[in-house]
């Protein structure tokens, strides 16, 4: 972890006070955030979009836009702690190298930021921070040794090149889960099988657009979320997935219109309405999943938002 000179540098202060970060960025608290889309931080080259991960039992082994596998990738993680203090922290994110996206835990973050400030900085404890980019290895490295004057750090920072926020409605589906999920086998208790659920998730694919229209929950998830719907509008089924037995299979249907999320549900929240060559055999796996559901405690059908900001 590479440190900048002094705890309370008059310099960055000055610094923050300079570029305004109070006015471009709202700083995590708890993992809140929002950059101005006009701002650039730093003098090099964005790189990379980038999510901080607020959940601790979802890792990202698969990349939440394109579902492909990711790999691991150690970057010098910029970070801003309010008010003043600058740090580096050489960091293993997850990586899908198709959408150039990484993602950086929030648990294991602050818990790099607890354990140096306790030790440093106590009154830094639990203060609002931003991930606000990268730095080179070659600049980091350097700073082991001697630490750097925090005025250096827009010369030296890549800025990323977009946030992303990934929010969850219901329940992810675990690493674990998907893996079985993948070699076709059912976990114990499971309310779906995985192979027969795919093989219903190609045909869906095979027959699209699909049309249907919203049950009474999923319509208000979708006013909740900005969607003006109303209860007879036909929606259409524009791609689909299977997202594990937490979810089952998913939907995507997203309403026309520009929008700036992508609304992906579970398909038992949906009436299939229409003339479809599937409409049997997708409204047995509603009815035959709506029972195993409904006799696991506490069972909830999930659904994800993804908002792309």
């Amino acid at each position: 972890m590479g440190l900048f000179h002094g705890k309370d540098n008059q310099s960055y202060r000055e610094f923050c006070d300079e570029w305004r970060f109070c006015d471009k960025i709202a700083l995590f608290h708890p993992g809140r955030f929002a950059v101005n889309k006009k701002t650039q931080l730093g003098k090099l080259l964005p790189l990379y979009d980038f999510f901080l991960n607020p959940y601790s039992d979802a890792r990202f082994s698969r990349c939440p836009l394109c579902e492909g596998k990711t790999g691991q990738k150690k970057v010098p993680l910029v970070i801003h702690v309010d008010p003043h203090y600058p740090l580096i922290l050489n960091y293993t994110c997850r990586y899908c190298a198709k959408c150039d996206l990484l993602i950086a835990h929030k648990n294991e973050i602050e818990g790099y930021l607890a354990q140096m400030f306790s030790q440093r900085a106590p009154e830094a404890v639990g203060k609002d921070y931003l991930v606000i980019g990268t730095a080179e290895k070659e600049y980091w490295r350097a700073g082991l040794d001697n630490l750097h004057p925090p005025t250096d750090l827009l010369d030296n920072l890549h800025g990323f090149k977009d946030y992303r926020n990934f929010e969850m409605v219901g329940g992810w589906m675990t690493d674990e889960t998907y893996e079985r999920a993948l070699q076709g086998k059912a976990p114990p208790g499971s309310v779906d099988n995985p192979r027969n659920s795919e093989k219903l998730v190609e045909k869906i694919k095979a027959n699209l657009p699909i049309s249907v229209r919203a049950g009474k929950e999923l319509l208000k998830i979708l006013r909740k979320q900005g969607f003006p719907i109303s209860v007879r509008q036909a929606l259409s089924v524009k791609d689909a997935f299977y997202g594990g037995d937490e979810m089952g299979i998913a939907c995507d249907i997203t309403p026309p219109g520009k929008h700036k999320q992508v609304f992906v549900c579970s398909l038992t929240q949906l009436e299939i309405v229409g003339a479809s060559a599937l409409l049997d055999e997708l409204r047995t796996y509603q009815e035959v999943r709506k029972k195993k559901l409904a006799q696991l405690p506490d069972s909830m059908v999930g659904s994800i938002t993804i908002k792309r900001k």
